[in-house]
């Protein structure tokens, strides 16, 4: 029996995020014939690791999290990879990377790889200058859309024949049969609601103060539109207090974390995100695999999965009224919300699924698998 490769994944923490579902996908998707995963978090367990070890995926806490522990993390992932036999190292974003490209120096990996799924720029400089070091270590940077590559490149300096991209992908996993007919009576909305609903962490990254100061302007032309914000955050009660001084409160649901989130999406007639800065949002695959159309923010690679009039709208400042422009045509014009759905559909089976992603990770391990061999 010839023995799986051992490709373990170095990440921060397997808490609720679009990073961390990569990671999931790909110890579930990439040959399971072939290769044997395991995940390391070095600063945070996160629900998640549950999760991937109820399905046989080893994972590995770095418990201690003293401040000289984090120093000397390098030599505790050493000693971690050396003893686990890592094949391929593929880390996740920057501390992952930064702490793995030290412990790399102290013990041979065949293979190391590492994800860059997005950041807020421009980061402090000597980070900046660290991640330029690593990569320089690392056999590939993968970058999760085209305008990642153009930051790292841009912002840290990182050589353009190091870095890659590789699109996230998805695989819809609806966790009730309830029809979305059923679920919308469950939240109380009539047949005459037209529902806006957006899915995500309640944080400053996702920008939700311009959704709730977009939402009067939209009900003063339908003010039978109702709006779902899914999703718990440090800026939860902050948003409420905000649609309370909007005077909308009545017009928002917030759900709060709901283990449902994806079943929740076909309630929506629409999905709207307002981020200030994103990578690949997992969450736009998944209303476009679930047939909805979009209205969106174009930051980050947001502009390589909506293609504004096909799939969705996007919208070019963070300006409240510019919001609702885009949300105003979609629940007015429902025979082209519908046809945008439809597109996005298709756009994600023609590249956004786990598989697609699985597939492309797969060409790359073994590309260095094999160089490294010959």
């Amino acid at each position: 029996m010839v023995e799986k490769i051992h490709v373990m994944q170095v990440t921060f923490g397997m808490g609720i995020g679009g990073m961390e579902r990569v990671i999931m996908d790909l110890c579930r998707y990439v040959d399971p014939d072939r290769y044997r995963f395991s995940i390391c978090c070095t600063h945070v367990r996160g629900p998640l690791a549950d999760q991937m070890e109820a399905e046989g995926v080893p994972v590995i806490f770095l418990e201690n999290q003293t401040r000289w522990a984090k120093r000397l993390r390098g030599l505790e992932l050493a000693r971690i990879f050396k003893r686990s036999d890592v094949d391929i190292l593929h880390t996740h974003h920057m501390p992952a990377f930064i702490d793995s490209f030290v412990a790399t120096r102290f013990t041979r990996v065949p293979v190391f790889i590492n994800t860059d799924h997005c950041k807020d720029y421009p980061i402090a400089r000597h980070w900046a200058l660290l991640e330029k070091v690593a990569s320089q270590f690392a056999d590939e940077v993968v970058a999760v859309s085209h305008r990642t590559r153009d930051e790292l490149i841009r912002f840290e300096g990182i050589a353009p024949e190091k870095i890659s991209v590789i699109y996230n992908g998805i695989n819809i996993k609806l966790t009730r049969k309830t029809p979305p007919e059923e679920l919308r009576k469950e939240f109380g909305f009539t047949n005459g609601d037209t529902v806006i609903g957006t899915v995500g962490r309640l944080e400053d990254q996702k920008g939700l103060d311009l959704l709730l100061a977009s939402i009067p302007h939209v009900l003063r032309q339908f003010p039978q539109t109702r709006f779902m914000i899914v999703g718990g955050g440090s800026k939860e009660q902050e948003l409420k207090r905000l649609a309370s001084e909007l005077k909308i409160s009545e017009h928002v649901i917030f759900t709060g974390w709901r283990g449902d989130a994806v079943d929740l999406i076909q309630v929506f007639d629409g999905f709207v995100s307002t981020s200030r800065f994103e990578g690949m949002p997992m969450v736009l695959l998944e209303a476009m695999a679930l047939s909805k159309p979009i209205v969106a923010t174009s930051v980050g690679g947001v502009s390589e999965v909506v293609k504004d009039g096909f799939n969705g709208m996007l919208v070019n400042s963070r300006d409240p009224e510019d919001v609702a422009k885009a949300l105003l045509e979609l629940i007015s014009n429902r025979r082209s919300a519908e046809q945008m759905g439809y597109n996005g559909r298709i756009r994600y089976e023609e590249s956004f699924t786990a598989e697609a992603m699985a597939t492309s990770y797969d060409k790359l391990y073994r590309k260095y698998l094999d160089r490294k061999r010959a």
